[in-house]
């Protein structure tokens, strides 16, 4: 009996473990063309943040800048597999994310960009309150690593993620981009 009970435990721990799914990370096409106009930025942050909503609070604990997301007619939100995602945000393999139009002193909060859309929506607004989002503030200071590449008044420079991928792989990053952090 107690042979038989060993047998059924451990085929039960065998099946548990071979049917648990892995999330599976979706990476960016490296074919994708992103520019520094009006910037770029290539980061790593203390967590995984990607579908997360940024803002910008001043000294003083003020939020100084917000999104101001719509639904399905925002051209910034994209739509796969029934989940919203902020368009000019890219995972890279190399556990890097590019996004445009980003500045180093951003903050993160646990509001995805689904969960923000669907409030403003509901609301009839583009917005949510300072009320909310200073409640689900997660981390003021983000970034492991920050590189910056401006555009404005500039030359604009082009490449695909995969070249960024690269750099990034080559040590060469520093080269193109400037690391704030």
């Amino acid at each position: 009996m107690k042979k038989y009970f060993l047998t059924i435990s451990l085929l039960s721990i065998v099946l548990l473990f071979t049917n648990c799914k892995k999330e599976k990370i979706e990476f960016a096409d490296e074919n994708i063309i992103v520019n520094n106009e009006p910037s770029l930025s290539v980061y790593k942050t203390n967590g995984d943040y990607f579908n997360y909503v940024t803002i910008k609070q001043d000294s003083f604990g003020n939020i100084t800048q917000s999104p101001s997301y719509c639904s399905k007619n925002d051209p910034r939100i994209t739509y796969q597999n029934g989940n919203k995602g902020y368009t000019y945000r890219w995972k890279l393999k190399s556990g890097y994310i590019v996004d445009c139009e980003w500045k180093h002193d951003k903050i993160f909060t646990d509001i995805t960009i689904t969960e923000f859309i669907k409030y403003a929506d509901n609301h009839n607004i583009c917005a949510m309150p300072d009320s909310i989002l200073i409640k689900r503030i997660i981390d003021t200071n983000p970034f492991k690593e920050y590189y910056w590449l401006g555009g404005l008044n500039e030359e604009l420079q082009e490449f695909t993620l995969g070249e960024i991928n690269e750099m990034i792989e080559n040590g060469t990053l520093e080269t193109v981009f400037t690391k704030i952090k």
